[in-house]
């Protein structure tokens, strides 16, 4: 039965610093899961969390990398490890160190016909290992740097994958081998054997997928936009094959001659024998699992693709990982693949076209799975560790969140879990809390658990939070859909940015304003007092197009709140000198105010704007002031005064409060004619012009002065 529990936001305890409006943080799909930390939950393609399969840690090892396993017919397993070369054999529950090469690292295993092959490497070979008493011999040494996989064919054979020169061998039963296909690229890094005979083999350097046949030609299939193929597997049954793409870079040239390791045994000697008490680790059945806080090295992880390999040779692409490598593919036990990963520790499966994370593990590289016999084991490096994974859920699984940013120092509400069998207790939800973008000591301690999928959270405020969900009571068939987590912003005063008053007469008109008349009329709100108005209604963030209007003036300014509240303005002004503010306007949303300064009489004036997030937070609004912003008005005309001076007329234009713009003149009603001051530049408010007699003598003669606010006056020239 689906459960589908009412989230009830109930703040009231909020204390007044914070906004009321709240914001909900929501994890509700697979990537927003796998972006937290996740022990003994799944997570399905369609975005559940479950509970995941059981896994029971069956051995740990000294040695740090368990690098590759197989097993016998008769369930005896066999780890190949690093740094010491050595080769373990589980039998039951009793894991004896079987054997140890000359080279630190055992990178492939196999057994056929009753004796365990492994490939050593660096500058390695081919060792045959009785299974039963570690005695050993060489049975091929392909005098190559790297030894990365080997893979019986049907007829016995031997083929070995091998670098930095690219070669693949082809080894009789009797240890005969040459060369099978020499590739054009430093590495052959895996391989793995059809049932016709032929091999898919896996390069690193150009990132191909190849197909060799028995008779030795080859030809690409796939060229990744990765430079490794880490792993091929070929399902049995049907002939499809899979593999898959690392950003991995491996060595393009041969390391040094290993030095015999002090104490080691030979080749050719017996390696049941311990070395010393410590050679041989004791399976450690019962396993506690916990988390660390350390940063995730997934920031620094490679990029992985699977591929599908389908039986006519097309090869496509069916799934990406952007922080994480694939190292291993095989069959899972339900039908499927499961894919082995790092560096987060990962398992997923990938059935009937979906992926779903069914595992982890804390030691953050898993490099090697085997299914075989009803078993699924799986092997670690970071430090070395088996695994046996089971169909029973995870004894106690864990899911820890990504820590959520919520962008400032905020207040935590109530949580809501959704999903199916949510109640009786199944599961528990916990919170912690801080200031850094990291989980650490500073951070809160763990919330007490809250066994219900609803509740309000105890965490302190602050700005980046985290949760985590337990089950006190697995169950295999509880699922989680999302988790949904309210928070509010302490509030933040709005911030003015800048306030400016436009030159004199401009107005900006939207789009929106009517096209005709084309003359622009003034309105009267009259609930704004005794200021006309060119507004009309338009989208608050368009400026609109820029015209004239003669005694009007613009304000314009720029705000901002770091809640994102919604934001009103308020605009008074006062004669330069006064003490008191008079209302000009009042609950403005948008950004701007042209009105009619006809109404004033000439000065200066000063503005004051103040801005609020009232409209958010009505019971403890915030605001934000600028006054200071002083402006002009001046609707008186300048004078003008002309006087005779020998040949020609001297024209003396003047203003009280601003410059001199333009002076033209017309004779008998002809086109204007404009003047130049006597100084060069109209700069001031007293000009001096001049003209000639000889252009007004005997004409009507017209003078037309205009200063900067658009004021103009006009006088009549006679030149006797």
């Amino acid at each position: 039965m689906r459960i589908r529990f009412a989230l009830a936001v109930v703040l009231a305890s909020t204390v007044s610093a914070f906004a009321v409006v709240p914001q909900f943080w929501r994890t509700r799909n697979a990537d927003e899961y796998l972006a937290g930390e996740i022990n003994g939950f799944a997570v399905t393609a369609r975005g559940e969390l479950r509970p995941g399969p059981s896994l029971e840690k069956i051995a740990t090892f000294t040695d740090p990398f368990v690098l590759s396993q197989t097993v016998a017919p008769n369930g005896d397993r066999f780890f190949g490890t690093g740094n010491d070369g050595k080769v373990y054999r589980l039998r039951g529950k009793e894991m004896k160190l079987l054997f140890t090469a000359t080279e630190p690292e055992i990178y492939t295993l196999a057994f056929h016909d009753g004796a365990l092959y492994a490939g050593s490497s660096p500058n390695g070979k081919i060792y045959r290992v009785d299974p039963t008493d570690g005695k050993s011999s060489v049975f091929f040494d392909p005098k190559q740097a790297y030894i990365w996989a080997i893979d019986f064919l049907s007829n016995g054979d031997l083929a070995i994958a091998t670098g930095v020169e690219g070669k693949l061998f082809r080894v009789t039963p009797k240890g005969e081998g040459k060369v099978w296909y020499d590739a054009p690229e430093t590495h052959l890094r895996s391989l793995a054997a059809r049932g016709d005979g032929s091999l898919l083999v896996g390069s690193s350097g150009k990132g191909r997928i190849y197909e060799v046949r028995a008779d030795g030609s080859a030809h690409a299939l796939y060229d990744s936009a990765l430079n490794e193929i880490s792993a091929i597997y070929v399902e049995p049954s049907t002939g499809i094959a899979w593999a898959a793409g690392v950003s991995s870079v491996l060595p393009s040239s041969a390391p040094q001659k290993a030095q015999p390791k002090q104490g080691g045994q030979s080749a050719s000697s017996s390696s049941g024998e311990k070395k010393d008490a410590n050679a041989e680790p004791t399976p450690a059945v019962d396993v506690s699992v916990s988390f660390e806080d350390t940063s995730s090295a997934s920031s620094q992880a490679g990029s992985g693709e699977i591929y599908r390999i389908n039986t006519d040779g097309f090869v496509e692409v069916v799934r990406k990982f952007d922080r994480e490598m694939v190292y291993a593919i095989n069959a899972a036990r339900n039908g499927g693949i499961l894919l082995s990963t790092g560096p987060q520790g990962r398992i997923y499966e990938i059935k009937d076209g979906e992926t779903a994370l069914i595992a982890s593990v804390p030691e953050k590289q898993v490099v090697s799975i085997s299914a075989t016999n009803g078993e699924t084991l799986i092997t670690t490096t970071n430090s070395g560790a088996v695994y046996r994974m089971s169909n029973a859920p995870a004894a106690k699984p864990e899911f820890r969140s990504a820590a959520k940013d919520v962008e400032r120092f905020s207040h935590f509400g109530h949580f809501r879990v959704e999903g199916s069998n949510l109640g009786d207790g199944h599961i528990a939800v916990a919170f912690r809390s801080g200031n850094t973008r990291t989980p650490d000591s500073s951070w809160s301690g763990w919330t007490s658990p809250v066994a219900a999928a609803e509740g309000s959270i105890t965490a302190p405020p602050g700005r980046y939070i985290q949760y985590r969900i337990t089950m006190p009571k697995p169950a295999a068939d509880v699922s989680i859909d999302n988790v949904t987590v309210a928070y509010v912003n302490r509030n933040v005063a709005p911030t003015i940015d800048s306030v400016s008053v436009q030159d004199p007469a401009v107005v900006f008109i939207s789009s929106s304003y009517p096209s005709s008349p084309q003359v622009v009329e003034a309105t009267n709100p009259d609930e704004y007092g005794i200021f006309t108005s060119l507004d009309t209604p338009r989208d608050k963030s368009d400026q609109g197009k820029k015209v004239f209007r003669k005694g009007f003036r613009t304000i314009t300014w720029r705000a901002r709140d770091e809640n994102g509240d919604q934001l009103r303005y308020s605009l008074a002004f006062r004669r330069k000198g006064s003490e008191k503010w008079l209302r000009l306007r009042d609950n403005l949303d948008e950004t701007q105010m042209n009105f009619d300064t006809s109404q004033l009489p000439d000065g200066t004036y000063e503005l004051r704007l103040t801005v609020t997030d009232a409209n958010d937070n009505p019971d403890a609004p915030l605001t934000d002031t600028k006054e200071g912003v002083l402006f002009q008005i001046d609707n008186t005309p300048p004078s003008i005064s002309v006087t005779a001076a020998g040949d020609e007329a001297i024209i003396r234009v003047t203003d009280k409060l601003s410059t001199i713009g333009k002076v033209e003149y017309s004779a008998d009603a002809t086109k204007w004619i404009r003047l130049t001051p006597a100084d060069g530049i109209a700069d001031s408010g007293d000009e001096t012009y001049k003209l000639k007699r000889s252009a007004v003598e005997g004409k009507f003669v017209i003078i037309r002065a205009t200063d900067s606010f658009y004021n103009v006056a006009t006088t009549s020239v006679t030149m006797p």
